[in-house]
């Protein structure tokens, strides 16, 4: 009984650190990818044939951005989840700025903050509708 009890315990304390903390840890990996990749020489990356992929890449970089570090609190708050937009909108434009004056071959550029704000926007409208379905069907 007493191995039982303790069994039950560890998985229960192991779910809870994976919840929200792995979550975390992988939405600091991203963040450190995107400024890393954001910030590479370009001329060493594979170049691809299709029109605005560097701008569908910001949209994706973004919008995974959100999504992880929103799925990382344990808070389902409106107001938290607004707090992670406009920092990953602050990140997008800090990073151009840091293209334009830090590193050699990279630019500043516009459209490339309105995809990583468009990517960080859209995320943050799926993510709150995720959760107030789900506390919809909590409540029913």
């Amino acid at each position: 009984m007493l191995l039982k009890c303790h069994n039950y315990y560890q998985v229960k304390i192991t779910r809870h650190l994976l919840g929200h903390n792995l979550f975390k840890i992988v939405a600091f990996f991203w963040t450190l990818l995107i400024i890393y990749l954001c910030l590479k020489d370009v001329s060493s990356l594979p170049k691809i044939s299709i029109k605005n992929i560097d701008k569908i890449i910001h949209f994706v970089f973004y919008f995974v951005f959100v999504f992880l570090w929103i799925k990382g609190m344990k808070s389902t708050s409106i107001y938290y989840f607004f707090i992670v937009v406009v920092l990953a909108i602050f990140l997008g434009i800090g990073i151009e700025f840091l293209q334009k004056y830090c590193t050699p071959k990279r630019t500043f550029d516009w459209y490339d903050i309105v995809a990583n704000s468009l990517g960080a926007i859209s995320s943050f409208f799926l993510v709150k509708n995720y959760f107030e379905i789900q506390n919809k069907n909590i409540s029913q």
